[in-house]
């Protein structure tokens, strides 16, 4: 991508972003346990991030490639990585997911956190499935994860959430507020974050805002896209537990598996 990537903007407040989710623990439980268990051969973490997955592994043994297609978002993991004293089990790459290349194919390659979604349209979806299955090795598992998508969603600008309280020891610290529309014809939510950085007493010193898109894709229309992309596909969830796909399930979480 030739644009600024959107995570640019958010590596100060990532962690607070992550965690204001309602799964982000279980996600993170379900991702380690992936990468622990993969076959020999490289794993593979697309949407990097800050590491709180891949670096949890690596304190476990794993050595793990991560890719992020935002350098501020890479710094953050490297320098965390430093601190958590694995950055030699971990392998960084800057690039886009649906044009990364490894020198050796994979033997797991993960999505987590609804990554996906930053991919707007169905064909750029594809496109990057297909990558993935061309990096992997015969036999090789991809799995992923994204949210389903709530019908009664605002279509409206709504009201300002605050997503995260984060204050340093003296009480100085960030409110990170969210605004959230939906665009149905296109599939998207447009999100506008408002970031106040406080003092001690609570006054706001500074405000600056990030926006970014959010697309969201029906669980069916996944099906087709893994099978058109020449995945087998070995299991839906419905959660990070990996609980029974049905009505009422919050996330889609797919696994699959190139054959061979």
């Amino acid at each position: 991508m030739t644009a600024r990537p959107a995570y640019d903007d958010f590596a100060a407040i990532y962690d607070a972003w992550v965690d204001g989710v309602a799964a982000a623990d279980e996600m993170r439980s379900f991702y380690v346990e992936l990468l622990l268990a993969a076959a020999d051969g490289p794993v593979v973490e697309l949407g990097v991030g800050n590491g709180r997955i891949c670096i949890e592994a690596a304190r476990r043994g794993r050595r793990v490639i991560g890719v992020d297609s935002s350098a501020a978002i890479l710094e953050l993991c490297r320098r965390r990585a430093d601190e958590a004293g694995v950055a030699d089990r971990l392998e960084l790459i800057a690039a886009d997911f649906r044009d990364f290349e490894l020198e050796q194919p994979a033997s797991l390659v993960v999505i987590p956190f609804h990554s996906i979604g930053h991919l707007p349209t169905d064909e750029e979806k594809l496109r990057c499935m297909a990558r993935i299955h061309s990096q992997l090795a015969p036999g090789g598992r991809f799995v992923w994860d994204h949210f389903i998508f709530d019908s009664d969603y605002p279509t409206t600008p709504g009201t300002l959430n605050l997503r995260a309280d984060v204050r340093d020891a003296d009480g100085r610290g960030r409110l990170v507020w969210e605004l959230s529309t939906r665009d149905a014809e296109r599939r998207m939510i447009d999100i506008l974050v408002r970031i106040e950085e406080v003092d001690a007493t609570g006054a706001v010193e500074a405000t600056r805002y990030v926006r970014m898109e959010m697309s969201w894709i029906a669980p069916e229309r996944s099906r087709e896209l893994l099978e058109r992309a020449g995945f087998e596909i070995e299991a839906l969830y419905g959660d990070f537990r990996r609980g029974p796909f049905e009505d009422g399930a919050s996330h889609q979480v797919w696994c699959a598996r190139r054959s061979g």
